[in-house]
């Protein structure tokens, strides 16, 4: 029989916890972006993130981007205090170069990210980013509010390296798959809601044995899909 995983979550995927004073502010104004703080500059609707630490998002954003293009050894902590992201042509949250990427959902607080049904992808040649929320690195998600994520053009949340959800409140509904990690995904806690027109939940590292696999430690699932739930 096959070995058992045993999942490591680390302190950092499972702190929520986030510091006003010391996080730089983001505030979102519909087709502008305010910075309180270093580590991230704007273009337009744009925001791109370049260093490690923690940045605290509010507002709405009509159509533009979330990109982090840090260190692949940094960190960056994603506060979504209450934001609606949108981008019609390509992917709100896309993590180009991080180590890790942790989405912090802020307690009491909703939050919405959408794209559209067409990209233009930033990698034409890999055809990424493929998801909504797109990381080429490790996600978490941790925190106890709210997320609702709709693909409406391929996956829902989607990354080429590990997917950790720790809690939140979280309903995706994609075209594709819902939740996606090439080399695992790992459920720890958290109520899960997902609509897929292809697989629920889905990790497909084929190449290493080690990878390429689901665990379910906790949380609560519904599943509706296309293909195979999980």
């Amino acid at each position: 029989p096959a070995e058992q995983v045993k999942v490591t979550y680390e302190a950092e995927d499972t702190d929520a916890s986030w510091n006003a004073s010391s996080a730089t502010a983001v505030v979102l104004n519909g087709t502008s972006i305010e910075v309180l703080g270093g580590g991230a500059t704007t273009s337009g609707s744009v925001l791109t993130i370049t260093a490690a630490g923690g940045y605290v998002l509010s507002g709405t954003l009509d159509d533009g981007q979330i990109i982090i293009d840090a260190d692949k050894k940094d960190t960056v902590r994603l506060v979504l205090n209450g934001v609606t992201l949108h981008c019609s042509n390509c992917a709100p949250i896309y993590a180009k170069q991080a180590d890790k990427t942790i989405l912090t959902l802020a307690e009491g607080t909703t939050n919405t990210v959408t794209d559209g049904d067409s990209y233009t992808y930033a990698d034409a040649e890999a055809e990424e980013p493929d998801a909504a929320i797109f990381c080429k690195d490790d996600l978490t998600i941790n925190g106890s509010g709210s997320l609702s994520v709709t693909g409406n053009f391929n996956n829902g949340i989607g990354t080429k390296d590990n997917l950790i959800v720790v809690a939140g409140a979280i309903s995706v509904i994609a075209a594709n798959d819902g939740l996606r990690g090439r080399d695992s995904v790992a459920i720890k806690g958290g109520g899960i809601t997902i609509d897929a027109g292809a697989d629920g939940i889905k990790s497909n590292n084929d190449e290493d044995t080690a990878k390429g696999y689901v665990a379910i430690d906790g949380g609560e699932l519904s599943i509706t899909a296309g293909n195979d739930g999980i």
